[in-house]
């Protein structure tokens, strides 16, 4: 198969080129670009005082043509385009819905009531924030506002299903977020396990479930990653509408010359744009996957173009 110059193709498609799965077909021209501002939320700073600019200068170069904001939530963030209300009291020590809570707020004043919607991409605890923040909306939580509009959502290597680096099972012993972010079998708050459960007498909390209706939610994660578990990243065993796994041993899947320019850790997973990784594919629609490739897109791609394709080229 032979790539577009200055268009990379979706990992779907290049396994298929690698005769490592069915036939997609013919592929339509790629949407416009979006008018939506994407929102770049940051993770956990132990020192709560991320710099956006360094975080996320990678990203904003490769959403170039779209309007680009990062978010500070913590009181000691510096050089962000905007900050959410309230931030002067926030510290690891600030509950992650509490966070939650005054994002959906910035994005209810500052957008939804303007009659704008967004595109989210987080990067790990980011992740969380941004899933309580729609979540906690729609449940209609105390505080939270009455409506947010955000149309996709990318996060990268975040704990859906807890952290794996030191997790904390004496919350006296460790900042109050990264307990919550401790699976609640290693000791932790119980956090991440009720953003799974089953509600009695109401729908669950999938990405599959009312609360997430009209988002289309795409995670990422890395086998390379130690803060977080590529299982955990990838939300195993639930579903969302596109999974991407990047994973150096795919040789032993059907690709012995699979090999990545660099390894996708939990920070290079918000910042490498280029190269051809080794990367596991699925998504939700017919003959989903998985499916392997070891001409996959780089991370920052697969954010730019999980938020940017509408019905054309990439699976849904």
């Amino acid at each position: 198969m032979t790539r577009q110059p200055g268009r990379r193709l979706p990992a779907l498609v290049l396994a298929a080129g690698l005769g490592l799965c069915a036939p997609v077909a013919a592929l339509a021209e790629p949407a416009a670009a979006d008018s939506k501002p994407v929102l770049l939320v940051h993770g956990y700073n132990a020192g709560s005082d991320a710099n956006c600019s360094d975080l996320w200068g990678a990203a904003r170069a490769e959403f170039d043509g779209r309007s680009t904001r990062t978010i500070g939530y913590y009181e000691g963030d510096t050089e962000c385009t905007e900050y959410v209300a309230g931030r002067g009291n926030n510290t690891t020590d600030t509950p992650i819905q509490d966070i939650a809570k005054e994002f959906a707020n910035h994005i209810h004043s500052e957008y939804t009531s303007k009659g704008q919607s967004v595109d989210i991409v987080a990067h790990s605890m980011g992740g969380l924030v941004t899933r309580v923040a729609v979540l906690g909306t729609r449940e209609g939580w105390a505080g939270f506002p009455p409506s947010v509009e955000v149309d996709d959502v990318v996060t990268l290597g975040t704990p859906q299903g807890g952290i794996t680096k030191d997790p904390c099972s004496d919350q006296s012993e460790c900042s109050y977020q990264w307990w919550q972010m401790t699976r609640e079998q290693d000791g932790g708050s119980g956090f991440t396990s009720k953003l799974h459960e089953s509600k009695k007498g109401a729908a669950d909390r999938g990405f599959d479930d009312p609360w997430a209706k009209g988002i289309d939610w795409s995670l990422v994660g890395s086998e390379e990653d130690t803060t977080v578990d590529y299982d955990r990243a990838i939300d195993k065993g639930y579903w969302a509408h596109q999974k991407y796994g990047f994973d150096e041993d795919l040789n032993n899947n059907g690709d012995p010359d699979c090999t990545s320019p660099e390894e996708i850790d939990h920070q290079a997973i918000r910042l490498v744009r280029d190269g051809d990784f080794c990367l596991r594919y699925w998504h939700h629609g017919d003959n989903g996957g998985p499916y392997t490739t070891g001409k996959g897109w780089a991370p920052l791609e697969i954010a730019r173009n999980a938020i940017n394709h509408k019905g054309d080229n990439l699976p849904r």
